[in-house]
C-alpha cells in the first residue's frame, strides 16, 4: 500500500454551474493527493468520464438538467463506479444520497473544514479497499499453493491461535 504521498487519488467534479465546478477545482489543488481528471457539466458527460478515467471519487451535483446525480447512479456500471460526494445547494437529498453509500454530502458554499473532512473519508475508505484487496490477492496465491478451499484456509486460520500469533509469517512447503 502506497502512503498518501505518493497515491494520487483521482476525480472527477460533475455540476452544471461553470463558477462552481471552478471553484472546487481550486479548492482541490490544495490537497496534493487529489487530481481532477474531468470537469463536467451534466449526467452524460460525467458517465463518459466515469468509464474513460474510472476516477477513485466523484464530486456530484445533485439538481442538474436532463438528469439528477442520483439518476446518474443508477445508470453508471458498478464495476467503475467511484466513491461519491455529494456537493449540492440542497439539503433535502441528503438521505437518499447516504441510500447509495455516499461517502459525504456538502452543501454549497463548501466549507474547506468539511472538505477537508470529505477527503480523509475518502482516503481512509481507498486504504480499507486497497487492503481487502491485498488480502485477497493473498489468499488466492495460499489457495493456489496448498490446493486448499478457501473455506478450509479460512477454518485453519480462525482456529489456530498459534497461527493469528504470527500473522507476519507464512510458511509453505516446497
Amino acid at each position: 500500500m502506497k502512503n498518501n504521498e505518493t497515491m494520487k487519488l483521482k476525480a472527477v467534479i460533475v455540476d452544471d454551474e461553470e463558477l462552481a465546478r471552478k471553484g472546487l477545482a481550486m479548492r482541490l489543488e490544495s490537497f496534493n493527493d487529489i487530481e481532477v481528471v474531468k470537469e463536467a457539466k451534466n449526467a452524460k458527460e460525467a458517465m463518459e468520464a466515469i468509464s474513460i478515467f474510472e476516477p477513485d471519487i466523484c464530486f456530484l451535483d445533485i439538481q442538474m438538467p436532463g438528469m439528477t446525480g442520483l439518476e446518474m447512479l443508477s445508470k453508471v456500471q458498478t464495476d467503475v463506479m467511484p466513491m461519491i460526494i455529494f456537493v449540492t445547494a440542497y439539503d433535502a437529498f441528503a438521505v437518499d444520497a447516504f441510500k447509495v453509500h455516499a461517502i459525504d454530502y456538502l452543501l454549497k458554499p463548501v466549507e474547506s473544514d468539511r472538505l477537508a473532512e470529505a477527503i480523509t473519508k475518502t482516503r481512509q475508505r481507498k486504504e480499507r479497499e486497497s487492503a481487502i484487496y491485498e488480502k485477497q490477492k493473498l489468499l488466492d496465491l495460499t489457495v493456489s499453493l496448498t490446493g486448499k478451499s478457501r473455506s478450509a484456509i479460512g477454518e485453519l486460520i480462525k482456529g489456530d491461535e498459534a497461527l493469528t500469533e504470527r500473522a507476519d509469517r507464512l510458511a509453505i512447503k516446497d
